[in-house]
């Protein structure tokens, strides 16, 4: 959020959040389950070009499912397919972000299917949160499980976990042979105080916000941990990213890597946390850990 406009915002909420905290705080986790500042790719670019000319080959449908629709794109191998990867891309990005590990993926021999999150891209919505993301999926894999694989940057990490676990009670689980994470939070309680704290919430405030978040989830935020999602799935699972990351503290990836034996950490130093979606190297780490 601009600082301009947060110097306007937070007075204001504030104020709110004393005179009416229920209110200001379910609007306050409204805002924050809405992707505001869209990534753009550059066009003029020659990777974008090169995006465009794979995405072109893809085979593009709609699935609905109960609250929208979700767009979905599917990238079938030259050669008899290894299985089918799919691919979850970060908040505010869409499936062509991952369009390197895509690209990967297909050179290995697997099939891909990358869809826009709701909210997102193509998709439909104004908001993405934990049951809208696990339903959407759920309509969009009905057929195609099982997995061999799930790739997820960002906040699709978060939610590829939580599938995995059967985080929300009233939607299937979500189970890949294996799972890799991308520059993932471990847990979204902490995001959500930060953001309330942005925003100038009172205490009765930050707790309609959490209060929110049990009402539409079923499960308190405290209990969305990526650690606790990736020891209950037992999933082979490789934890990627950069120790330079300004958005998500590498901290956040050791504590997602302490889930077990099962997790390992690998880290890109000096790709940040979208400039880690280009390499070349995080792309063949993937995939080779994929066929492992």
């Amino acid at each position: 959020m601009a600082q301009v406009a947060l110097k306007v915002i937070r007075p204001l909420v504030k104020a709110s959040s004393f005179l009416s905290p229920g209110l200001t705080g379910r609007l306050a986790f409204r805002l924050f389950c809405t992707p505001i500042g869209r990534t753009r790719p550059n066009r003029q670019s020659a990777n974008f070009k090169r995006t465009e000319a794979l995405f072109a080959k893809a085979r593009v449908q709609t699935v609905s499912y109960g609250c929208g629709f979700v767009r979905s794109f599917t990238f079938e191998p030259d050669s008899p397919s290894r299985g089918t990867v799919l691919m979850l891309h970060g908040w505010t990005g869409e499936a062509i972000t991952m369009a390197g590990f895509i690209e990967t993926m297909l050179e290995r021999g697997f099939r891909v299917i990358a869809p826009d999150l709701p909210a997102h891209g193509g998709s439909s919505g104004r908001q993405l949160t934990f049951p809208l993301a696990m339903q959407a999926l759920n309509a969009l894999l009905r057929t195609e499980k099982p997995l061999a694989g799930i790739v997820a940057h960002s906040f699709g990490g978060s939610i590829g976990m939580a599938a995995m676990a059967g985080g929300i009670a009233a939607v299937p689980a979500i189970v890949p042979r294996r799972f890799v994470s991308i520059a993932a939070p471990s847990t979204m309680q902490v995001y959500g105080r930060q953001f309330s704290d942005m925003l100038g919430l009172t205490r009765r405030g930050h707790r309609a916000f959490e209060d929110k978040v049990l009402r539409i989830a079923g499960r308190p935020m405290e209990s969305f941990s990526g650690r606790e999602f990736l020891a209950q799935s037992r999933v082979p699972s490789l934890i990627i990213h950069a120790q330079d990351d300004k958005e998500i503290p590498f901290s956040d990836a050791e504590d997602l890597a302490s889930a077990g034996e099962h997790v390992r950490l690998m880290s890109a130093k000096g790709h940040g946390h979208r400039r880690i979606l280009l390499s070349k190297d995080v792309h063949a780490a993937t995939a080779d850990f994929l066929e492992s």
